[in-house]
Parts: C-alpha cells; structure tokens; sequence
C-alpha cells in the first residue's frame, strides 16, 4: 500500500515533520554527547538545520518528508516480519505445543453437548437490545 507524499507541504505539515524530527535528531545528539561519543555533532547539526528549517520555510521540508516516509517503509519491510516471527516462534508456537503435549483443545466442546448455542427465550430480543448492542 504505497500513498503519494506531495512534494509541497503546507506550512502546518512542514513545521510539524522538521520540529518532531529535528527535535528527535536533537535529542539523540545530546544523549550521543552525553555518552561521549565522537559522532555526537552529526545528528545535533542535522537537528538544529531541520528544526530551523521547519521555523523558516517549512513548505520547502516536501523532498525531505517524502525521503523519511520512504525509509520508514522500507525498514517496515524488513523489520514486520522478523518481529512477527518472533512473536509466532517465541510465544504462539510454544503455547500451541504445551497445549498439545497436555492433550488439552480448548475450542473443543464437552462430550455431552451437541453444540455451543446458548438458546435464547422468545421474548428476549427487544428493539431496545438491538439498538445500544453494549
């Protein structure tokens, strides 16, 4: 599912994308700094320009927005389904087994019923129910 990002922002939009980003790239080139890496001023100076940026052309962030959003899609790419397996790997099959070496089904019903259905009384559905279903 790919949308098309506009290559002109609106103002609103512009700010919005450069001071969160900005702001984020900002605050990892102070926790860089604070750690004492070398790299610190890489993420710091890019921060600054898009927080910058963002407060004097924010319509022009349009090319920058469009390159984010496009990074962001392809990481999902290769990080959804390695964290999908790990939960089907790492939780689902194991409860699955468990429950297989127990010998338990729960979605099985007990021998002396035919079915599941709850009967209902004949005058228990009301318009009233119908309308505000919880």
């Amino acid at each position: 599912m790919e949308t098309r990002v506009p290559a002109r922002l609106s103002a609103a939009e512009g700010r919005r994308f450069g001071l969160s980003v900005g702001g984020m790239f900002l605050v990892l080139g102070a926790v860089l700094w604070w750690r004492g890496h070398a790299t610190a001023p890489v993420p710091a100076a890019l921060g600054a320009l898009l927080v910058v940026a963002a407060l004097v052309a924010p319509t022009r962030l349009g090319p920058f927005e469009h390159g984010w959003m496009r990074l962001g899609a392809a990481l999902s790419r290769i990080t959804t389904p390695i964290v999908l397996a790990i939960a089907y790997f790492g939780v689902i099959a194991p409860i699955g087994v468990v429950l297989r070496l127990a010998r338990r089904n729960p979605i099985a019903r007990p021998r002396l019923q035919s079915s599941r259905w709850i009967p209902r009384e004949a005058g228990a559905r009301r318009r009233r129910d119908m309308e505000r279903l919880f």
